[in-house]
């Protein structure tokens, strides 16, 4: 049976809808692919990427995960040692100092705990202080600024904000029912998506007819909420340059694909992705764009018929 920490991940992505079979591919990408596969694992799973071209995730064997980072620039993994005492270790996140963030399920599979690993290795186990039993770290950015959700109550998630070196916590979009915070720019910009109810709705339905937008959260507190092609949509990665990644419902068929878009300040923004600009992995059933360097590298996770597989995306 997957594990808890292993499943928050597949929610957290979408990666629990059904796809649809792969669709023809008509216009010619802007992207060139490379598939990510972590040898010996039946499926793989890239989260982040920094700016030296690093990039992290977990190879997957049900129900165990294997955490690695996948130097870009050399076509080399290496092993992340998982933290002893827990019985799995999830790598969600690297900053350009070779900090690491994710997770970590307890022996007795019931609580998911958020850590900090420095680039010699050491962790630090930290939880949110109004989780229940999960709190899922998803980007760390330059400064040591940590993103992520943790669950609650009476909602199924609040995103928020954590500073480790004055131990605070700041709780992000409280009106939404299930709000995942990942993407973190050096400037301490963060991106991810809320799901509301229609009464709590702060952009009046746009055309959206789920209620999920992707949203950028500036240093001031000011947050823009946005949809992508008139669909769900979830924002997952911003770089220092102010373009954020993520993934939108195509209506048309069915599948999830990436975009890359830049916001113009305005509250709430109906955004338009051209086919030839949208980011479809060839032969996907659905894909995930979750980070993107500075350069603007894109890395995430694609489904076809035999699982999930990382790919990094760079632009030609």
């Amino acid at each position: 049976m997957m594990k808890k920490n292993q499943l928050l991940v597949v929610l957290a992505t979408g990666l629990v809808a059904a796809p649809m079979a792969a669709q023809a591919h008509e216009e010619q990408s802007v992207y060139d692919f490379q598939q990510i596969d972590y040898p010996g694992q039946t499926q793989t799973q890239v989260f982040g990427i920094n700016d030296r071209g690093n990039v992290v995730g977990n190879g997957i064997t049900d129900p165990d995960t294997f955490p690695f980072v996948y130097a870009s620039n050399k076509g080399t993994f290496t092993d992340v040692a998982p933290l002893a005492g827990y019985s799995n270790t999830s790598v969600l996140a690297i900053n350009n100092r070779g900090v690491m963030v994710g997770s970590v399920l307890s022996l007795d599979e019931t609580t998911i705990s958020g850590f900090i690993r420095t680039k010699n290795g050491t962790y630090t186990v930290f939880s949110h202080p109004d989780a229940v039993s999960s709190t899922n770290p998803r980007g760390v950015n330059n400064k040591g600024q940590v993103t992520g959700f943790r669950d609650d109550l009476n909602v199924i998630s609040v995103g928020f904000i954590y500073d480790p070196k004055s131990d605070t916590f700041t709780d992000l979009n409280p009106t939404s029912f299930f709000t995942i915070a990942q993407g973190i720019s050096p400037k301490g910009e963060v991106v991810g998506s809320s799901n509301f109810l229609p009464a709590d709705d702060p952009c009046a339905g746009l055309t959206n007819p789920f209620l999920r937008y992707g949203w950028l959260r500036a240093t001031d507190g000011t947050v823009t909420y946005f949809e992508v092609n008139g669909s769900h949509t979830s924002a997952r990665g911003i770089n220092d340059e102010g373009s954020i990644v993520g993934f939108f419902l195509d209506l048309d068929d069915g599948k999830f694909k990436g975009f890359k878009v830049e916001l113009d300040g305005s509250q709430c923004q109906s955004l338009t992705v051209a086919p030839g600009d949208i980011l479809d992995v060839p032969g996907s059933d659905s894909n995930f764009a979750e980070g993107i360097s500075k350069s603007g590298v894109i890395v995430g996770s694609a489904d076809d018929a035999n699982g999930s597989h990382g790919f990094i995306a760079r632009p030609e």
